[in-house]
C-alpha cells in the first residue's frame, strides 16, 4: 500500500546544484475531472534567443527572469524569448486539457474523470529542440486521485489531496505524468522500488506482475548490465494502450488481465529501460531498439518455452514479411517507429532476425559479450547501427561491415532455391542458388540419414554454390534452412495465406456484403482492418487478379462465395458469432472473408480483429477470440526426400 516517504520540503531544500544544460523545476497542479493544468516552471536554458515548443491550448500567463518580467512572443506552438546570462527563466502557464477518450490512442495530453495522461514533451511541457533535460517535478492532485511520473520518487504525502515529487538528474527524457483513482502496492527489491498503480478491482494482479517484474529485471541485468533506474511502476490506463517510459509502463486496464501481458508484453516494456531509455536511439541511423528488444525479450521468452516455440516465432516474422507488398518494403535504416503494420514487419521482425543471424555468425559467447560492451559504452547516450557494429566487431575481432550493410542498408531479402541434391556414394552433392541481387549467407542445411540427423552450414557468397556433404548411412532427406534461421523470402508452400496477405496490400478489392446499418458497420470494420486506403468495389466489379476482402453478414456473404468460387473451410461454418478466414481465389490470389451473424456481431470484431494479422482463421464469440490458427504449410521446394 501507499508508503509515506521523508517530507517533501526536506528534499526541496537539499536539491543539488545541476550541471549546465536544460533543466525544469516544475510545480504542477492537476485537476483531472476539471481537465485543468497549472504549472510554474523554473527553467534553466542556454543564454540568448531561444524558441520553445508548447501546445497552443496552454496559455503562458507570465515569463520572468531575476524577478522581473521577461518579454516573450507566442505564435501557435512556439514561444520565443531571450534568455539572460545565467540562463534562468520562470514560466507560469496552464489551460484546459483535451478530454480523455477511452477509445483514443494517447497521442497528446488529455484528462477526465478517469484520470490524466501527460506524455513528456510539448503536449504539456515547454520543450527546446530534442534535447533531453534534467528535471524535478512536484505535483498536486485532489482526492481521490494519485499521481505518478517518470523519474525517481523523492517524496509523497496526503495532507490535502495527494502530493509527490519526482526527479531525474541524468539526461534521459522529458518527464511524463499520469493520474488516476488508483491504489498503490509497493515492493522493495534491494534498492529498487517496484509499484503497481491499479484500480481496486485489479489489485489481485499486483503480486504476480511484481514477481514478473522482479524476475525480468534480474534476468536482463545479468545479461546486459545493472538496471539503470530507481524502480519500475506498472500503471493502469483508461486508454487501450501499452506504452513504455523510463522506469514505468502505462497499460490499458482492460488489457492488464490478459495472458499476453504476463507472457510477453510486460517483459518487453521492462527491457526498454535498457534499450531506448537507457541507451537512446540515434534516429538518424534508424531505430534498432525495437528489434533488439523484440529479440532479447519476446523471442527469448519463446526460446525458454522450447525450440518449437522459438522456431514458430521466427516463422511468424518470415510470414509477416511474405505478406509485405514490395512497394511497402524499406531498409532497416529507414525505420524510425511503428506507424503501421508494414513498418512493424521491418523494424521489429526483420531487425530481430538480424540479431538472430548475428548471434549465429558470432557464437553465443561473443554475441552476449558484444551486447554488454554496447551497453557499457553508450548508457544514457545516443547510439546507432554503427555503434552496434563497432561493439560486436571489437568483441569478436571480425569485420562485420558487409553483414551490417546487407541487412541494414538494403531493401529486400534473399530468395533461396535447392537447385540440386544428388547422392554420390557416402556424400550428397547439394547445389544452392539464390536470386539477384545476391547476399552473403551462411545457409543451414539438415541431412537426415538412417544413422540420424546431421546439421551443416553451407556458405553461399554468390549466385550459386555446390557443396559435398557426408552421408553416414542411407540418405533420407535434405532440407535447406528448415528451422527458418535466415531472414529470407519464404518459398512456395512455406507461407499459407494469413490476414496480412490481404490487409497490407493496397491493391486489395474490398466488397461490403451487408445491408442497412450493418453496411456502415462493415465499412468501419474494413477501415480498421486495411493498412492502406480502402478500395471498395461493387460485388460484380472485383478484379480476379487482385487480393479480395469480403466483409459483411453471413447471409449476404454466402451467395458471393458461390459467385466467386471460393470454398469455405470445413469446420468453420456457423461457429461463434463471427468468423474471419483466408483462402485463395481460383486465380491463386489471397482472399480474406470476415462474416458475422448480424451488424452487432460484426461491430464486436472491430477492436480485436486487427491484432490478429498473423492468423489464417479465427472464431469469435462477441469480441472474444475462442479459436484461431494458421493453415498447414504445403511441401517446401527447399526439401528433397529420397526413397
Amino acid at each position: 500500500m501507499l508508503r509515506i516517504l521523508p517530507a517533501v520540503t526536506a528534499f526541496l531544500m537539499a536539491w543539488p546544484a545541476l550541471a549546465a544544460g536544460v533543466h525544469h523545476d516544475l510545480d504542477v497542479t492537476l485537476d483531472p475531472p476539471a481537465r485543468r493544468l497549472e504549472v510554474r516552471d523554473r527553467l534553466t536554458l542556454p543564454p540568448g534567443p531561444q524558441t520553445l515548443v508548447l501546445a497552443p491550448e496552454l496559455t503562458v500567463a507570465e515569463a520572468t527572469a531575476g524577478g522581473r518580467p521577461l518579454p516573450f512572443e507566442r505564435r501557435g506552438m512556439t514561444l520565443t524569448l531571450s534568455v539572460p546570462a545565467g540562463g534562468e527563466v520562470t514560466l507560469r502557464y496552464g489551460g484546459t486539457l483535451a478530454a480523455l477518450n477511452p477509445d483514443g490512442r494517447g497521442n497528446g495530453a488529455a484528462s477526465g474523470a478517469e484520470g490524466a495522461y501527460l506524455p513528456g514533451g510539448p503536449a504539456w511541457l515547454p520543450t527546446l529542440d530534442d534535447e533531453a533535460p534534467t528535471w524535478r517535478l512536484a505535483v498536486r492532485v485532489p482526492a481521490p486521485y494519485v499521481a505518478v511520473a517518470t523519474g525517481d520518487l523523492k517524496g509523497e504525502g496526503r495532507e490535502t489531496g495527494y502530493r509527490a515529487v519526482f526527479a531525474e538528474e541524468r539526461t534521459v527524457e522529458a518527464p511524463s505524468l499520469f493520474a488516476g483513482k488508483w491504489e498503490v502496492r509497493e515492493r522493495m527489491h534491494g534498492a529498487l522500488r517496484l509499484r503497481t498503480y491499479f484500480e481496486a478491482e485489479l489489485n489481485g494482479l499486483s503480486d504476480d506482475l511484481l514477481d514478473l517484474t522482479q524476475r525480468s529485471i534480474d534476468g536482463y541485468s545479468a545479461r546486459i548490465g545493472a538496471y539503470p533506474f530507481a524502480g519500475f511502476a506498472i500503471v493502469s490506463a483508461p486508454l487501450p494502450v501499452g506504452l513504455g517510459f523510463p522506469g514505468l509502463t502505462y497499460i490499458g486496464k482492460t488489457v492488464l488481465p490478459l495472458p499476453f501481458v504476463r507472457g510477453q508484453s510486460l517483459a518487453h516494456e521492462i527491457l526498454h529501460n535498457w534499450w531506448g531509455n537507457g541507451v537512446r536511439v540515434d534516429y538518424g541511423q534508424g531505430n534498432w531498439c525495437e528489434g533488439l528488444t523484440t529479440y532479447m525479450g519476446d523471442y527469448a521468452a519463446a526460446e525458454a518455452r522450447g525450440p518449437d516455440a522459438a522456431q514458430a516465432a521466427r516463422l511468424d516474422w518470415l510470414r509477416d514479411y511474405a505478406a509485405l507488398p514490395a512497394d511497402r518494403d524499406a531498409p532497416v535504416s529507414a525505420f524510425k517507429a511503428k506507424v503501421h503494420d508494414a513498418s512493424q514487419i521491418v523494424g521489429y521482425g526483420k531487425v530481430a532476425m538480424l540479431f538472430h543471424m548475428l548471434r549465429g555468425e558470432l557464437g553465443e559467447e561473443a554475441f552476449a559479450a558484444g551486447i554488454r560492451r554496447f551497453w557499457q559504452a553508450h548508457v544514457f547516450k545516443d547510439a546507432g547501427w554503427s555503434d552496434l557494429r563497432k561493439a560486436f566487431e571489437e568483441q569478436s575481432g571480425r569485420d562485420l561491415g558487409p553483414f551490417f550493410a546487407q541487412w541494414v542498408e538494403r531493401t529486400g531479402a534473399p530468395a533461396l532455391h535447392l537447385a540440386g541434391a544428388a547422392p554420390q556414394g557416402d556424400h550428397v552433392a547439394l547445389t544452392l542458388r539464390q536470386d539477384q541481387p545476391v547476399y552473403a549467407l551462411s545457409v543451414p542445411v539438415v541431412v537426415e540419414t538412417s544413422a540420424g540427423v546431421q546439421r551443416h552450414v553451407v556458405r553461399l557468397d554468390g549466385r550459386e554454390v555446390t557443396a559435398s556433404l557426408p552421408v553416414p548411412g542411407t540418405l533420407k532427406s535434405v532440407a535447406v534452412d528448415p528451422g527458418y534461421d535466415l531472414f529470407r523470402r519464404l518459398a512456395p508452400g512455406e507461407a499459407p495465406p494469413t490476414l496480412r496477405d490481404v490487409t497490407l496490400d493496397g491493391a486489395t478489392n474490398v466488397v461490403l456484403a451487408a445491408e442497412g446499418a450493418a453496411a456502415e458497420t462493415a465499412r468501419a470494420l474494413a477501415e480498421r482492418l486495411m493498412d492502406r486506403k480502402l478500395r471498395v468495389v461493387a460485388p460484380d466489379r472485383t478484379d480476379s487478379g487482385q487480393p479480395l476482402a469480403l466483409i459483411g453478414t453471413a447471409d449476404a456473404v454466402a451467395p458471393l462465395l458461390r459467385a466467386y468460387q471460393i470454398q469455405a473451410p470445413a469446420g468453420l461454418a456457423g461457429r461463434g458469432t463471427g468468423r474471419a478466414w483466408t483462402a485463395r481465389s481460383p486465380q491463386g490470389k489471397p482472399v480474406l472473408v470476415v462474416e458475422a451473424a448480424d451488424g452487432a456481431a460484426l461491430q464486436a470484431l472491430a477492436r480485436p480483429l486487427p491484432h490478429y494479422g498473423r492468423q489464417s482463421w479465427l472464431v469469435f464469440d462477441g469480441g472474444k477470440v475462442v479459436d484461431r490458427g494458421v493453415w498447414p504449410a504445403g511441401d517446401s521446394p527447399l526439401r528433397r526426400r529420397f526413397d
